[in-house]
C-alpha cells in the first residue's frame, strides 16, 4: 500500500502543477482543461490521503513486504467460471441498451429485456446442468 500512497500523492502534485502551468499559458480563459487537470490532481490527492489514513489504521499489509508470498493475502476473490458465455451476453445487452439511449429510445427496451435475461442466466448458471452445486 505504501507504493500506492506514493503514486497517488506524486500524481496529485504533478497534476496540480500542470494545471497551474496550463492555466498561465491559456490566461485562465480556457474553462475545460484547467479545471479538469486541477480536479484530477485533487481527486488523486484524495485517494492518496484515504490510502494513507487506511494504512495507518490497518497496519502492515503483505504487499508491503519483499518476502511475502501470493498466498499471504487472505482475501477471497470469489468464484469465476472461465467457460461461461453469460458475461458476453450481458455486455452485448448493455451495448444494445446504450445504443438505444444514444440513437433512439425505442431500442432501449430490447436491450433492457436482453439484459434481464442475461443477468438471470449469469446468476443461475450453476444451479442446473453439469455445474450444479
Amino acid at each position: 500500500m505504501k507504493s500506492s500512497i506514493t503514486l497517488f500523492l506524486v500524481n496529485a502534485v504533478f497534476f496540480v502543477i500542470v494545471a497551474v502551468v496550463y492555466g498561465f499559458f491559456t490566461d485562465f480563459t480556457e474553462m475545460v482543461g484547467f479545471p479538469a487537470l486541477l480536479l484530477t490532481g485533487v481527486m488523486s490527492g484524495m485517494i492518496g490521503v484515504y490510502l494513507w489514513l487506511t494504512d495507518r489504521r490497518v497496519g502492515r499489509q503483505p504487499q508491503d513486504s519483499e518476502q511475502a508470498e501470493i498466498s499471504d493475502a487472505d482475501a477471497d476473490y470469489g468464484f469465476f467460471s472461465p467457460w461461461s458465455w453469460w458475461p458476453i451476453a450481458c455486455a452485448g445487452s448493455a451495448a444494445v441498451a446504450f445504443y438505444g439511449i444514444a440513437m433512439g429510445w425505442w431500442i432501449f427496451p430490447f436491450g433492457a429485456v436482453l439484459g434481464l435475461v442475461s443477468l438471470v442466466g449469469l446468476s443461475y448458471e450453476h444451479d442446473r446442468g453439469d455445474h450444479a452445486h
